[in-house]
């Protein structure tokens, strides 16, 4: 699940099945999310990478994404 926040407002969510091909599909449904909401990445302040009950590959697919996009030290 994507989650964009402005403060602690949620402007928006979005969330698509595949957990098990995260690494096929993440970057793709990132893009449409940020291109939707009209948010580039230098506007990101601070990412947080929720861990998986299902599967830890996933976390760490999601937490190398989040550090690969940012340019902030603020990945959780």
């Amino acid at each position: 699940v994507l989650i964009l926040k402005k403060g602690k407002k949620i402007i928006d969510k979005h969330s698509w099945p595949g957990l098990y091909k995260l690494d096929e599909t993440l970057l793709i449904e990132i893009d449409k999310f940020l291109k939707k909401n009209k948010v580039g990445l230098k506007d990101i302040k601070e990412i947080k990478v929720k861990p998986s009950k299902k599967s830890m590959v996933s976390t760490r697919i999601a937490k190398a994404t989040a550090l690969g996009l940012t340019t902030t030290d603020k990945v959780w």
